[in-house]
């Protein structure tokens, strides 16, 4: 039986990550600011994002390794734990702190289908997460914001952006991994509509793929085709796929 949201929100766990991690993040971005280490719109922009990617990288990546070694057991990803919530909290922080001082420091950056809609998608995706308590699956999944911490690397430092690698991990992780999940919580997670969930959010990752070879192939034709070598293999699906973009 599902948890009620303010049974979610009554546990002791969720009220103390949440603030501790608003806290820990709004400290990182003021400090990172105030020492002059982002200094145009566009750095400020990435540093919650840099610093949320990071964490849940770092977070997922016990998790995707005891998933792999357990050969998908989705047992594993049908629990919750003080751990497993706290890092959803984690995240729903990083969320909340990205519109608020997006609004004050970089308001222009914050749209609305990839700032207030997606933001806001997501903080309820995750407090479903938590009412049908499989916050572990949230920690297993947060392996798909590697793109994210390669894309905001680049973004900070130009010396170290990677066009090719970021879409390269974007199509392995968000594409392909997202897919093959869609099929194996269809079919063996007890919650029986997290599935639906995972297709709810698979066309925004198409979409933004598509938007990455969009833009790749008007300002760096060569990257285009090294991405699209990578990622359609086959002359005639090279073809295609050049004809799109």
């Amino acid at each position: 039986m599902p948890l009620t949201l303010v049974q979610v929100l009554q546990q002791p766990i969720v009220g103390i990550s949440f603030f501790s991690s608003v806290v820990g993040l709004g400290a990182f971005f003021f400090g990172c600011v105030h020492a002059g280490w982002a200094k145009t719109e566009k750095q400020i922009s990435w540093l919650l994002t840099f610093a949320s990617s990071l964490v849940c990288t770092l977070i997922s990546i016990p998790c995707c390794y005891q998933f792999w070694q357990s050969r998908w057991d989705m047992d594993l990803l049908s629990t919750e734990s003080n751990w497993h919530t706290a890092s959803v909290c984690f995240f729903v922080a990083y969320l909340v702190l990205d519109l608020t001082l997006g609004c004050v420091y970089y308001r222009r950056r914050i749209t609305v289908v990839t700032g207030w809609l997606h933001h806001t998608l997501y903080i309820g995706i995750l407090l479903w997460f938590l009412r049908h308590r499989i916050a572990s699956f949230f920690c297993m999944a947060a392996i798909l914001e590697l793109p994210t911490l390669i894309l905001a690397i680049g973004s900070l430092d130009k010396q170290w952006r990677s066009d090719l690698l970021f879409a390269s991990v974007f199509f392995i992780l968000r594409l392909i991994l997202h897919a093959s999940m869609i099929r194996e919580l269809k079919r063996y997670h007890r919650v029986e509509t997290l599935w639906l969930v995972a297709v709810v959010v698979f066309p925004l990752h198409v979409y933004w793929f598509y938007g990455i070879l969009s833009l790749q192939a008007r300002h760096h034709p060569e990257v285009t085709r090294r991405i699209i070598r990578f990622v359609f293999g086959s002359e005639h699906a090279r073809h295609k796929a050049l004809t799109l973009v």
